[in-house]
């Protein structure tokens, strides 16, 4: 596969009452994605309220922003599966408006913002080794 292309609607995904609801709190007070997204309370209280299921539904979504907010919830819920989502994204160059600092704002493709929320310095369970993260980064931006 040499470009990611989404399969989900979200209007369809958000049929769900209750996922609906929990998304819609969410985005209302995160209408970017920062780097201080783990910090929130709104996030956290996202993170708890969706199902993994429903949040992997989410990182097929047509919206870009919204398959990152999904990927990092599922990263925070430390999903099994989280790596075979990240190769799913691999050829996901579409960008998304990214708050790296309090006035840094910058774009980041799809599959860079994924594969950092995985970096040796994420902290999480399923983040890779030095040595995989500077494969994978190859992998990633092999041409």
């Amino acid at each position: 596969m040499e470009n990611f292309i989404p399969t989900t609607k979200l209007d369809v995904i958000l049929k769900n009452d209750n996922l609906g609801k929990a998304y819609y709190d969410f985005r209302t007070e995160n209408p970017y994605l920062s780097y201080l997204l783990k910090d929130r309370a709104s996030f956290k209280k996202f993170v708890s309220e969706v199902e993994a299921n429903n949040l992997v539904l989410l990182t097929e979504c047509e919206k870009p922003m919204v398959r990152c907010f999904a990927f990092k919830a599922l990263v925070e819920q430390n999903y099994p599966k989280i790596r075979e989502i990240l190769f799913r994204h691999k050829f996901d160059n579409q960008e998304v408006n990214y708050l790296a600092g309090r006035c840094i704002r910058m774009d980041i493709s799809i599959k860079d913002y994924m594969l950092q929320q995985l970096s040796p310095f994420s902290g999480n369970e399923y983040s890779f080794s030095r040595s995989e993260y500077k494969e994978i980064q190859k992998e990633f931006w092999e041409k």
